[in-house]
């Protein structure tokens, strides 16, 4: 497999960013990422930018943002109407050749950084005609982790230290991915940076929250590929549509660890399911290997429940049918969620 670490969900000053798509361009390069997903919101005026830049592949979609409810359009060329309720917003994408990432779905705080951005109604889960079609969920939203925690008390702290206010995915975010996935509702999860480089007036001057080369270096989503990417631009992107559709990806905090080569895959003799595969038990059990590369708290987590755990490689007889997927933790924070291998009787 061919592993590519890239980002989603950042903003320029095409929408609220602080810096130029040029600006996103150098940081992502500085920050040693292969493709980065553009989502200004409501616009595609970035489009120009789309393609090969050195070694750095740019993808050009938007963010459909109503006041509440954020939903990432990819794979469209044209600007979904906002004032749709968001199943009929969902839909559109999807009727357009298009599919979608549900943004941030699980805010609840208001405060002097930030509004709510939830997504309301969990029912509305994909278009209306879902069969075949690939979903995703923003699982880790890094600045809304961030804003989730912030106060009026704790600012300044939180600024400095950044970490003490991430949390990782909530409870109820996990347990609805894993639903749905246990459903039959084949859903990738992501991790997603919603970078803007924010400057506020401060005493002192002008600060910047979340720089986006440092924002970078954070959530990262890992694409397994069975290819190289193409030198040609049209058939990269694809590639990477492909793959996050698919959810052969997973995504880590790279300020707690890097982990450029996750192995966890399905062995049975010569065959080889690796991340977002469909594996069956028809011709006998499944050995599950899993390996981070470093020390962490590794646990495999079978229809939403922890089915073994250790501290950093690991491998486990699967003889039942499930939703099997790894979360990893360092110096207790979250760090590491892997798509599933899905196992059929």
């Amino acid at each position: 497999m061919h592993y590519y670490p890239g980002a989603l969900h950042m903003h320029s000053t095409y929408s609220d960013g602080s810096g130029s798509v040029e600006d996103l361009i150098r940081a992502a390069q500085a920050a040693g990422l292969r493709w980065i997903i553009l989502t200004d919101h409501d616009t595609l005026a970035g489009q120009p930018y789309e393609g090969w830049h050195d070694n750095l592949l740019v993808i050009v979609d938007h963010e459909i943002t109503p006041d509440r409810n954020h939903f990432l359009a990819l794979n469209v060329d044209e600007v979904v109407d906002n004032t749709l309720a968001p199943q009929d917003f969902v839909d559109a994408v999807y009727a357009r050749g298009g599919f979608g990432i549900i943004a941030h779905p699980d805010e609840h705080l208001k405060n002097d950084f930030k509004d709510i951005y939830r997504w309301d109604d969990w029912s509305v889960d994909g278009p209306r005609e879902r069969a075949g079609r690939p979903v995703g969920i923003e699982l880790w939203n890094h600045l809304s982790d961030w804003g989730e925690h912030l106060t009026r008390r704790n600012k300044e702290l939180m600024y400095f230290f950044p970490h003490l206010a991430l949390h990782g995915p909530t409870a109820e975010t996990l347990a609805w991915w894993d639903r749905l996935n246990m459903q039959g509702k084949r859903t990738f999860g992501v991790g997603g940076i919603d970078v803007h480089a924010i400057k506020r007036k401060v005493p002192w001057g002008t600060i910047e929250v979340f720089p986006y080369q440092w924002t970078f270096g954070t959530l990262t989503n890992y694409l397994l590929l069975d290819e190289p990417l193409a030198t040609d631009a049209h058939t990269a992107i694809h590639q990477v549509y492909g793959a996050l559709a698919a959810g052969c990806s997973y995504f880590i905090n790279r300020r707690d660890g890097v982990c450029p080569q996750l192995v966890f895959h399905a062995l049975r003799g010569d065959q080889h399911f690796p991340i977002g595969s469909t594996a069956r038990l028809s011709d006998g059990p499944l050995l599950l290997a899993v390996d981070a590369g470093s020390p962490a708290d590794l646990r495999l987590i079978g229809d939403g429940r922890i089915v073994a755990r250790s501290n950093r490689a690991f491998r486990y007889e699967v003889r039942e049918p499930g939703v099997y997927r790894l979360e990893g933790y360092r110096h207790k924070r979250p760090w590491l969620f892997s798509n599933p291998i899905y196992i059929t009787p």
